[in-house]
């Protein structure tokens, strides 16, 4: 088997970095040269690899979000221009929330998005919403719950604007290209309580959704997770989701099937890079 050089890109500074370092280690065991850094690296490390894979790289506060929209996107630019070999560097969600509204319009069942009021208004009625950054990607950073008689006044540019639903819970879906490997549920929800996952299996109904979103997105290669919430009624509603650099809670699964998701996603990645 070829050995390669690799670059992983990954924000030491965040708790969810521990599950690139299961990666690293993975690839190193093969005999591969790997290397981990954040998104500011020196630009001319590029041609020296053979791949650069994006991982957890987001920030984790809002201040902090200019300064990495800027160089994400140099980033983005850069490395596309050059030709060189990439996994998970853009992705649906790394061109913002808007695709969520593609997909209304496909027929995927969505949670009701909309950029502008007199939309979000006319065609939805509850008492709040909620004002996401289009430009937040997979983060909640920046999110903020409006009453309905003030939207008007606080909704700018750059939000969408999603009514705030009542939820059971919020279903991950875990995948290697658009092979569908675990499940994990939390009940209500992440934040603010961030309760422990639990493993489920989905429903053939809503497997069906799930992989048909998957296979939507078009990714072949890395990691992916697509994340709905589960109504009072069970029906699932998209969203988000989470193809640029998604976290993807290996720290949750047991050291077997770690091991197991983590040999899927070599092969995967090792079967494009031959080709």
């Amino acid at each position: 088997m070829s050995k390669y050089k690799i670059l992983i890109l990954s924000n030491t500074e965040n708790e969810a970095h521990i599950e690139d370092k299961y990666l690293a280690e993975s690839l190193k065991k093969d005999g591969n040269i790997v290397d981990i850094s954040w998104i500011d690296y020196d630009e001319k490390l590029d041609e020296k690899y053979d791949v650069i894979i994006r991982r957890n790289t987001w920030v984790d506060k809002l201040e902090k979000t200019i300064k990495y929209s800027k160089l994400d996107n140099l980033l983005k630019e850069r490395l596309q221009k050059k030709h060189i070999k990439t996994v998970n560097l853009v992705g649906y969600d790394g061109k913002g929330k808007k695709y969520l509204m593609d997909f209304i319009k496909k027929g995927y069942p969505v949670i009701p998005t909309f950029d502008n009021v007199d939309d979000a208004l006319t065609k939805t009625d509850c008492d709040e919403y909620i004002l996401k950054m289009d430009a937040s990607y997979g983060s909640g950073l920046g999110q903020m719950v409006v009453e309905r008689e003030k939207i008007k006044e606080i909704f700018k540019q750059g939000y969408l604007i999603q009514p705030k639903l009542k939820f059971k819970s919020e279903i991950q879906n875990y995948f290697v290209g658009n092979k569908l490997m675990y499940v994990f549920e939390y009940i209500p929800s992440k934040p603010p309580n961030y309760p422990d996952p639990i493993s489920i299996k989905l429903n053939n109904k809503q497997k069906d959704i799930v992989c048909s979103i998957a296979n939507e997105t078009g990714l072949k290669v890395g990691f992916q997770r697509i994340d709905f919430l589960k109504l009072e009624n069970d029906d699932l509603l998209l969203l988000e989701i989470e193809d640029n650099s998604p976290h993807m809670s290996l720290e949750e699964l047991n050291e077997n099937y770690r091991n197991i998701v983590l040999e899927e996603y070599k092969n995967n990645l090792y079967k494009y890079l031959e080709n």
